[in-house]
């Protein structure tokens, strides 16, 4: 290991991986890229891949795992690596009920870190600072264009971020969901918050991607968008998310207080409480 860097594992080196955090991990030199926990036979940058976690865990000398497997895999590939006493960072949503925090050991929750990597990215933090009380969020993307052979529910592929960023940007709690409406391809709703605040979200699976956060009407974020022209040859904003969020976790790991970027347990049992309700309500309409 060298010197003075933190030895991480990773749970999972599917897209997500190749496309944004191993790029990412390649720009945080805290962190040493260990040991690698697939199924597949995959090759990550010459380093070991065990056939499951807990191969991983009994073979390598590791402080964290970055677990990036799919929802229905991420509460036990946590509980499992708190187990083993290390930090945990986990890709959205790491519950998709708050029931699967039970087998996550209660000693161990200080060292768990949920990864929202859009609360990152620069227009969301302005519109964190600018506040406002009337918010809407539409999110729409097409899988098959970031190279996923299966595709997740739309509740559990997008609705993740449209709960973290209701809370992000307002600074505020859910207190109530109401109005949802979809089915399999897209889900529309409104978050009340603790203030008062309203936040109305929709997200889609479609046939292209947008994306864009607006207060009282007004654009606070759009992708795709117009580029100034020196952006082009700047780090692409989502692997840039990954780069800051990662290197947060690192100083948590380190010792360091835990970052607003990363997400505790107690933020991921609430939005699984979320998310259960919206997909409760959506199959009740």
């Amino acid at each position: 290991m060298a010197e003075g860097r933190i030895r991480i594992g990773v749970a999972g080196a599917g897209r997500a991986f190749e496309r944004l955090y191993r790029p990412a991990l390649r720009m945080v030199p805290a962190l040493e890229l260990a040991a690698v926990a697939d199924p597949r036979p995959v090759e990550v940058d010459g380093v070991r891949r065990w056939p499951s976690l807990e191969a991983m865990l009994a073979a390598e000398p590791l402080q964290g795992v970055l677990v990036l497997t799919p929802p229905a895999f991420n509460g036990a590939l946590v509980a499992g690596s708190l187990t083993a006493g290390l930090h945990v960072l986990c890709e959205k949503p790491a519950a998709v009920r708050p029931a699967e925090l039970a087998d996550w050991p209660a000693e161990g929750l200080h060292r768990f870190s949920g990864a929202y990597t859009r609360r990152a990215w620069p227009a969301h933090l302005r519109a964190r600072r600018r506040g406002g009380r009337a918010w809407t969020f539409e999110l729409e993307t097409n899988a098959a264009a970031w190279g996923a052979a299966t595709c997740e529910t739309v509740s559990r592929d997008l609705l993740p971020h449209a709960i973290d960023l209701a809370e992000w940007v307002t600074g505020g709690r859910i207190a109530r969901v109401r109005g949802v409406r979809g089915d399999g391809r897209a889900l529309s709703g409104v978050f009340e918050l603790e203030d008062g605040a309203e936040f109305r979200w929709r997200v889609a699976h479609g046939d292209r991607y947008r994306e864009r956060l607006a207060c009282a009407g007004r654009t606070a974020a759009r992708r795709p968008g117009r580029l100034h022209w020196l952006e082009r040859f700047q780090t692409p904003r989502d692997v840039a998310g990954v780069r800051e969020v990662l290197r947060a976790w690192a100083r948590f790991v380190a010792g360091g207080e835990r970052p607003a970027l990363l997400a505790d347990a107690a933020t991921v049992r609430r939005h699984a409480a979320i998310l259960e309700t919206v997909e409760r309500e959506a199959h009740g309409a």
